[in-house]
């Protein structure tokens, strides 16, 4: 099996990472433009971003597919250029789609030909992909061949391929799209026990409750660049502290106030269908000031700041 040994830059690193496409006319296109990154072992890591805002050229530049204009970038220690078979061994990725898997195969036969392409020992290799194959609950379809699978099948296969060397590096492109609730859920479970172990994971989404439940840091880009990067707490509260957090009120009876001209902080607020929904500046005052005009008449009263979807939504102007 392919030995990953001690390095002095773990994880996954970039540095100015620049990429140019030309179009027809020969003028230069900016994809991604001078990306500093770094995702360190035990990490989870989301890229979040509208489309075409450079997420799939950063993950086919740091998994070797597609090479940098400019800038460096390296995997588990491995310059993904000068070193690309190395760093392309120390990573496991998925880009979903239908490529990366061989149709023909059965999902056993998929996980064990890429098995053996990683060099993982023929004594342990059947063992391994059955665990991966029960993990993402498709241990019952092992035999059969994957063009009979569904969208959401071939997503969690690709998950179990990427995973089938126990890289240190996971990079994952929208790994949760076409997956129901259910396998979505378990897909999480499988991705965040590999950074639990140890192992760095980096991966792109437009689910913002994925990103949210999985990550350490959250990395927004637009336009190619980096635009914020926090955890999906700070990136919240400062959000909050721009346009206001959210008072939700659920009422016990019929009789709904409609007069909130007194609550501290208030910049807004309606109701509809018995749940009154307010935005004030100053969250824990209104709260307070709620229960004091208003308590015996409340079922609930809850306050959080703006959702990562705002977040998403204000950097990309749609707010």
């Amino acid at each position: 099996m392919i030995s990953f040994g001690p390095t002095s830059d773990r994880g996954v690193t970039a540095h100015s990472l620049r990429r140019e496409f030309r179009n027809k006319g020969g003028s230069p296109r900016t994809a991604v433009a001078g990306l500093d990154l770094s995702v360190e072992p035990g990490q989870l890591v989301s890229v979040l971003g509208p489309n075409g805002a450079g997420k799939t050229t950063i993950v086919r530049m740091l998994t070797g597919l597609l090479r940098p204009t400019s800038g460096h970038a390296t995997i588990d220690g491995f310059d993904v250029v000068r070193e690309r078979r190395k760093a392309a061994a120390a990573c496991g990725s998925s880009l979903g789609g239908e490529l990366g898997l061989y149709p023909r195969l059965t999902a056993l036969q998929n996980l064990t030909f890429f098995g053996l392409m990683y060099g993982v020992p023929t004594r342990t290799l059947d063992r391994r992909a059955r665990e991966l194959l029960d993990q993402v609950e498709l241990s019952d379809r092992a035999g059969e061949v994957v063009r009979t699978f569904s969208r959401g099948m071939k997503q969690r296969l690709h998950l179990a391929r990427a995973l089938i060397h126990d890289p240190p590096v996971l990079i994952l492109d929208e790994p949760s799209a076409g997956l129901d609730p259910h396998s979505a859920a378990a897909m999480r479970t499988s991705v965040r026990r590999f950074a639990d172990e140890g192992h760095c994971v980096l991966l792109t989404t437009h689910d913002m409750r994925e990103a949210e439940e999985l990550s350490e840091r959250v990395i927004l880009v637009n336009d190619g660049a980096v635009r914020a990067e926090a955890t999906p707490a700070e990136l919240r509260l400062g959000a909050a502290q721009r346009f206001g957090f959210s008072i939700e009120v659920i009422w016990n009876d019929l009789d709904i106030p409609d007069d909130w001209a007194g609550c501290p902080g208030l910049l807004d607020g309606r109701t509809e269908r018995g749940t009154t929904r307010l935005r004030v500046t100053d969250g824990g005052a209104a709260v307070q000031w709620v229960l004091a005009e208003y308590g015996d008449r409340t079922a609930s009263v809850s306050v959080s700041p703006p959702t990562l979807e705002e977040v998403f939504l204000e950097m990309t102007g749609a707010r």
